[in-house]
């Protein structure tokens, strides 16, 4: 099987970013900067990509992600194709997202190219929902399909359901099918599709931060995992009760429990003498009337007697969330695991070190956002992308950071004193914000 990474993402009026565009050069990439400055846009366009290749619906509030003044958003992601550790091709996936009455927003365009070392690009299938005449190009190889009365009417029927339901065309199973059917497409362009509809399902997690928290707020945990016995692969989120016994059934028990005693092995290692209880409380059939497990976790220190997870620290329930991720990206050189705020909660040594580790001996890739500043002196200055103050050039890396120059030192000081192309930090006055918060005191305590 084909392994695929994501090598650069490239954003065009999404959310706050005119222009930005980040590369992958290890398989490390931190992204710094202050709040609302567009670190999450990044995480963002991430989920758009797992939504429309999986062929799922978009959500209709994203329309709000498409920058102000703006009628569409457009992302672009550049993926490398390796077979026994050597690129075979490369893949380039465009979209574009329009405002629209009826569902908030619609794909409108989607565009697949691919490369081949030593050979010209390929438009393998452009999609464009609003042209009346050739929707579907280039029209040497898809006009045969969009000219066939039957499959015209199919493709025609799946074009405004697409619009409809928020959804990719191309990634469309549907579309897939019909393709197949026809015998009328080169097949070779559908594989290509589906490798990347693969990726998608199986290799490309992307966690928000308001995805794995607070937990004591609404107590639930959502476990993400990645786990293979055998050929059989399984991956998702599972939300778990910290507050009461959780019932599923019985396989999916047996996946739980099974991704917690792989778990457990690092996290030993990361908090010393620390596991995860997963304790069966006996049968009970599930809300759907299967066969299922009523279970509880618990969180165990040494030989002490184990505890709800539930009082376990923020920090610890947020490495426990992704550790079986994290495991896939050091293991795995297919996944591709996405971290808003990974800092939240951690122990900023301890953070660092998780990263220096990745880093140097991962084989898959991630990308993670954050306010620590302690990975700066731990990840080299390849795997650091800075936002900056320019909405036309969003990201950025340091300039002037020299072999023996520590990237936390040289990020505060053009904070403080710029020297960089496009300024890193839009400045904040300190006796303005004293100000700001008697003035506010007064209005709280009635005063003028």
């Amino acid at each position: 099987m084909s392994v695929i990474q994501i090598q650069s993402i490239t954003l065009n009026n999404f959310k706050n970013v005119v222009h930005g565009s980040v590369e992958f050069k290890n398989h490390v990439l931190g992204v710094y900067g202050q709040n609302g400055s567009g670190k999450t846009a990044i995480i963002n366009a991430l989920e758009f990509l797992q939504c429309l290749a999986r062929g799922d619906s978009l959500n209709p509030k994203a329309a709000h992600y498409i920058f102000r003044g703006q009628k569409s958003s457009e992302c672009t992601f550049l993926f490398n194709v390796f077979e026994n550790d050597e690129i075979v091709k490369t893949l380039s996936y465009t979209f574009s997202v329009e405002l629209n009455q009826e569902s908030g927003l619609q794909v409108v365009a989607e565009q697949l190219v691919e490369k081949v070392p030593d050979k010209k690009q390929t438009t393998l299938i452009k999609y464009e929902k609003n042209n009346e005449t050739q929707w579907l190009t280039p029209a040497a190889d898809w006009k045969a399909i969009t000219t066939n009365k039957d499959y015209a009417i199919k493709l025609g029927v799946l074009k405004e359901l697409a619009g409809k339901e928020r959804r990719s065309f191309i990634f469309s199973n549907d579309f897939s099918k019909i393709a197949r059917e026809s015998q009328l497409v080169d097949i070779e362009r559908i594989n290509t599709i589906e490798l990347l509809k693969h990726f998608a399902k199986e290799n490309l997690f992307v966690i928000r931060n308001n995805g794995n928290g607070p937990f004591n707020l609404d107590f639930s945990f959502p476990f993400n995992f990645k786990h293979k016995e055998k050929e059989n692969l399984s991956y998702g989120t599972i939300q778990l009760s910290l507050t009461s016994p959780t019932v599923t059934d019985k396989p999916t028990f047996s996946i739980i429990n099974n991704t917690f005693t792989e778990l457990n092995i690092v996290l030993q290692e990361i908090v010393p003498g620390l596991k995860v209880v997963v304790q069966n409380e006996g049968p009970q059939q599930t809300p759907d009337g299967k066969e299922g497990v009523r279970f509880e976790l618990l969180s165990q220190r040494d030989d002490n007697p184990a505890i709800p997870l539930l009082f376990e620290s923020e920090g610890i329930k947020k490495i426990i969330s992704i550790l079986s991720l994290l495991i896939s990206v050091y293991n795995n050189p297919s996944t591709f695991l996405a971290v808003d705020e990974l800092d939240a909660g951690v122990f900023e040594f301890l953070l660092g070190e998780i990263l220096e580790i990745i880093e140097e001996k991962a084989n898959g890739k991630l990308l993670f956002t954050s306010h620590n500043l302690r990975p700066l002196e731990m990840i080299k200055k390849e795997s650091l992308i800075f936002t900056t103050t320019n909405p036309e050039n969003r990201y950025t890396r340091l300039s002037g950071l020299q072999t023996n120059n520590n990237p936390r030192s040289v990020y505060l000081r053009s904070i403080s004193l710029g020297g960089q192309k496009d300024p890193i930090y839009q400045e904040t006055n300190h006796f303005k914000i004293a100000r700001a918060f008697r003035k506010a005191g007064k209005i709280v305590n009635g005063k003028n």
